[in-house]
């Protein structure tokens, strides 16, 4: 016979079937528990919300968009409340659009608006448009692109775009235009023109243009340094002639005052010549004066005659006189 103790009671059916199991209940409550609590834990962490710095939180319950808007910081919400962020803080949104003006050629624009959303309109910008993307995909860039192709269309030609009074009259009438988005959430705070890409046949005769303007200014400094060589030439040529001139000036001085010296001279030696001839025609006087004529032709014919010793001469006497005269000198006396 088998008692209670024996192992082989342990590992009977009949008396598994009458014992009762602690731990049988404690398994579902404690799972039940498990997912109160993390259920519990999932609606307080839903219940805190936080709002970065510049943003505002606006809260759909339902689907239904709640009034009033979270500022920033940490709130205790609804839990089955959904935030949406809207970024107050200033955004810069860059479009590049092609612009036609009058004369029908397309002119691209790159434009830098700079922009913020109002937080107080945050809820209406939700409920009739959707998120901030939203807002400014359908707002703010259709009417930009718009308000652009229209004052596009009062510019004559598209090479006016490049003048500074154009640019600043866009500039104005763009921000006008735009203003009107503070109606629907969307303020901004400042525009700008960075490029004005011109189209590409206008940009051709431009650079056509400055090449021609180029080559003209070119030319011109090149008539000019040549006029300035010219005159540098011309200057040069009449100080040459100027220096010709003074140095003829000089050697006609000099060759004047050579010959007025030469004139001094040859008037010197003519006075000398008279002085001397008049003084030997006074010696002759005298000397004919003391001795006579006739003795005086005597003494001029012994000179003669003592000259005349040294070659052969012919003499012609006078017939009618004793004295001797030399009339001819037939031959040159021997050296």
């Amino acid at each position: 016979m088998n008692t209670p103790t024996d192992s082989g009671a342990l590992t009977d059916p009949i008396f598994k079937r009458g014992r009762k199991n602690p731990l049988g209940k404690i398994g579902p409550v404690l799972l039940i528990a498990g997912v109160l609590t993390l259920f519990i834990l999932i609606v307080i962490f839903n219940m805190i919300t936080t709002v970065p710095a510049g943003h505002v939180g606006v809260g759909t319950l339902f689907g239904k968009v709640r009034p009033g808007t979270f500022s920033e910081g940490i709130h205790i919400i609804n839990p089955f409340l959904d935030i949406t962020l809207f970024d107050a803080r200033q955004k810069t949104h860059k479009e590049s659009m092609g612009v036609p003006s009058k004369d029908q050629l397309i002119t691209k624009f790159e434009l830098s608006i700079q922009y913020r959303l109002i937080k107080e309109k945050a809820p209406n910008m939700l409920k009739e448009t959707g998120t901030p993307i939203e807002v400014i995909n359908v707002h703010m860039i259709p009417l930009l692109r718009s308000l652009m192709r229209e004052i596009g269309k009062s510019v004559p030609s598209a090479e006016q775009f490049y003048d500074n009074v154009v640019q600043q009259r866009i500039q104005v009438e763009l921000l006008n235009g735009l203003s009107s988005l503070a109606d629907k959430g969307i303020k901004i705070e400042k525009l700008l023109i960075r490029d004005v890409i011109l189209p590409k046949i206008i940009t051709n005769a431009v650079l056509r243009k400055k090449e021609a303007a180029q080559a003209a200014e070119k030319a011109k400094e090149e008539l000019k340094k040549f006029k300035v060589d010219q005159e540098r030439k011309q200057a040069q040529a009449e100080a040459e002639k100027r220096a010709e001139l003074i140095e003829a000036e000089k050697k006609k001085e000099v060759m004047l005052i050579g010959a007025n010296a030469r004139l001094e001279a040859a008037r010197i030696d003519a006075k000398a010549v008279l002085v001397k001839a008049e003084a030997e025609a006074e010696a002759k006087r005298k000397l004919i004066g003391a001795l006579t004529l006739d003795g005086y032709v005597k003494l001029e014919s012994m000179k003669v005659l003592k000259d005349l010793q040294s070659g052969n001469h012919l003499i012609i006497m006078d017939p009618d006189s004793t004295n001797p005269l030399p009339f001819l000198n037939l031959t040159q006396p021997k050296q």
